[in-house]
């Protein structure tokens, strides 16, 4: 199965920009009114590459399957320590690092794991229970179907190493019969192809709570 990759949006600040600027009051009042289009899963790593905790989280943890599809669920973010100090959502969510802070819709932290106490099972829980907060989704069917399209994709790929493998053959030596079978395999394979992409852009539409449009993962 094909290995899914996490991307980590940079960012130097997690809370609303509205609410860093202007007067208190007025700060408040639009922190109130600001929501997230989902929500979002902080990275804080550490300073060096070669601690224990840092090369498990990103070696091991960031490379478990569950962990890597629950992921599409949120808005994944990557913010230095020294700005998520600075940051008045992140302030106060732990101090060690590498640290993992997953922040609701409304900006309040839902839970924070942090150094060695980070694990992908630890992680792929409390994925869960945000999203049984935040979406109308299932958290657990989603894992599933979003496997199987995994295994589907690695299947097509395969065939399309095939069908490129016997091109180049028929480059080599034409046959007009060996031709036409290899344009309707083709063309199957497009067929099957454009059918997977429907099904994962289905998928992905997650379900906000309260009736919100599907923020694309």
């Amino acid at each position: 199965m094909a290995l899914i990759r996490i991307d980590w949006r940079a960012s130097s600040t997690v809370a609303p920009k509205a609410a860093a600027t202007g007067d208190a009051e007025e700060a408040a009042g639009a922190n109130t009114a600001t929501r997230l289009e989902r929500p979002m899963m902080v990275f804080i790593p550490g300073d060096d590459e070669t601690d224990s905790a840092m090369r498990k989280v990103q070696d091991v943890v960031f490379a478990n399957e569950q962990f890597a599809i629950g992921s599409k669920f949120f808005d994944t973010v990557k913010i230095g320590a020294g700005e998520a100090l600075q940051d008045r959502v992140l302030a106060s969510a732990g101090r060690e690092t590498p640290r993992i802070v997953f922040v609701k819709r409304d900006y309040s932290v839902h839970s924070v794991l942090e150094g060695k106490g980070i694990s992908a099972g630890k992680l792929v829980k409390v994925m869960a229970q945000v999203v049984r907060d935040e979406y109308d989704d299932n958290f657990d069917s989603m894992i599933r179907e979003y496997g199987k399209l995994l295994n589907e994709r690695d299947r097509l790929e395969g065939k399309r190493a095939a069908l490129a493998d016997q091109q180049a053959r028929l480059a080599e030596k034409p046959n007009a019969s060996k031709a036409k079978k290899l344009e309707r395999d083709a063309k199957e394979l497009e067929e099957e192809t454009q059918k997977w992409e429907a099904d994962h852009k289905a998928l992905i539409g997650f379900r906000l709570k309260g009736g919100s449009d599907k923020p694309s993962a």
